[in-house]
């Protein structure tokens, strides 16, 4: 193998190039985003674990998922997964894609796709929780 310095590079340039090259790599996933032990009025985190990608997502990159679950007044709760992309295009573009379904919500924030499934509550309870997820995530 020849010398890269016999044939004039200075070393300062390939230490800059060999530098851009890392810089180019491949972004990594978020980590685990902190969620909220409990949210007003009357929401409790139950669990909170990896989690496979939830139904409905479009095929094209894998995101890392988390599933949360939430125990409301009345017998109330929701599914919560949180999937983290490795950048804010995948996270966009999943939300643009996904499939709706009933006593669903989808938003995404960063690089994260929140999708919040329900059942019993009321739509201000649901709210109070969707909201407290979103201004959370980083």
């Amino acid at each position: 193998m020849e010398d890269v310095f016999s044939k004039g590079l200075k070393p300062g340039l390939v230490v800059v190039a060999l530098a851009l090259m890392a810089a180019c790599g491949e972004a990594a996933f978020p980590e685990k985003p902190d969620l909220p032990a409990s949210v007003s009025p009357g929401w409790a985190l139950k669990s909170y674990e990896s989690s496979g990608v939830p139904e409905g997502l479009p095929a094209g990159e894998a995101p890392r998922c988390w599933k949360a679950l939430y125990a409301g007044a009345g017998g109330a709760s929701a599914d919560v997964w949180v999937c983290g992309y490795r950048g804010e295009g995948g996270a966009f573009d999943a939300v643009q894609r996904a499939r709706a379904a009933a006593n669903t919500v989808k938003f995404y924030k960063g690089k994260f796709l929140v999708v919040v499934r329900w059942s019993g509550g009321s739509r201000a309870e649901l709210t109070a929780l969707i909201a407290v997820l979103e201004k959370g995530l980083r």
